[in-house]
Parts: structure tokens; sequence; C-alpha cells
């Protein structure tokens, strides 16, 4: 089977970005997280509305991207293929960090940046210190599993790209 060389662009653009971004996810929890643990909450807690800032400048728009490159094979691909499926499920995996992200690591990312913006003021009025560790360690947690739903639907495109 001949591949065109628009198909084998988006394979790699979508697997690598894919998989790029995932790994960018990931290591920001094995390695911001254990710093911000380190250091005063108050500290802590600003540099993290740092880095929700810049990551949400460059993450969705990634995952968009490795979606959409799935999405165009998935529509390229023969309907009665297998291909349109797993290309499809790529894509979804693609995107999956975006309801992810609002639905379930929303309500913690926001409290901790209203913490943040409010000072020991607002660490203290949430439940001190400790509650802060506490959500600092969830948010890592959370941040690992959106970065695995993203490599899932890199897997998933990498796949369905050394199909037969």
């Amino acid at each position: 089977m001949t591949t065109s060389l628009q198909t084998l662009s988006l394979q790699v653009f979508g697997i690598s970005t894919g998989f790029v971004t995932a790994g960018a996810i990931t290591a920001l929890s094995y390695s911001t997280v254990p710093i911000f643990l380190e250091h005063p909450n108050e500290i802590s807690l600003r540099h993290l509305r740092a880095l929700f800032s810049s990551g949400s400048h460059i993450f969705p728009q990634l995952a968009t991207a490795a979606s959409s490159a799935f999405s165009i094979l998935a529509y390229n691909a023969p309907t009665s293929s297998s291909l349109r499926t797993q290309y499809l499920l790529a894509a979804a995996g693609c995107i999956g960090i975006a309801p992810f992200t609002i639905f379930v690591m929303k309500p913690t990312n926001m409290r901790l940046k209203e913490m943040g913006e409010e000072g020991q003021e607002g660490i203290e009025k949430s439940g001190g210190e400790q509650r802060v560790q506490e959500l600092l360690r969830r948010f890592g947690r959370l941040n690992v599993i959106r970065g695995t739903i993203l490599a899932l639907g890199a897997a998933v495109g990498l796949k369905a790209a050394l199909s037969p």
C-alpha cells in the first residue's frame, strides 16, 4: 500500500505533537510540583499562577492541532475501514484533555489560583498551609492523568499509522 505525502505528514505531525505535548504536560507534574511543595506556599502559588497562564497558551492549541491531524486522517480513510475508527479515537484522545481539564481539574486549579491571588489571607481562609499542599499534590496527580489521556490518543494514532 502506498501512502501519500499528505497522509504521511499528517501521521508524523499528529503522532509527534501528541506524544511531545503529553510528555511536556506530564513532566510538569514530576518536575515542578515537587519544587512547589518544598517552598513557602505563597511563593509556590504565585509561580503556579504563571505556570497556568503559560500552559493555557500552549497545551490546548497543541492538543487541538494533533486532534485535527487525526480528524483529517479519519475523514480521508476509507469508510468501511477500521482506520477511520482508530483515527477518530486518536483525535478524541488528544482533544480529550479539554473536557478533563474543564470538568475534573478546573475546581482544583481555580481554588489554587484564588489562593495565590489572595496571598497569605487566602491561604488561611481556605484551610491553611496543609490545604495548599493537598491541592498542589492533587493538581500534580490530575495533570499526570491529563498527559496520559493525550498520550493514549497519540498511541492509538501510531497504531493506526502502522496498520497495514
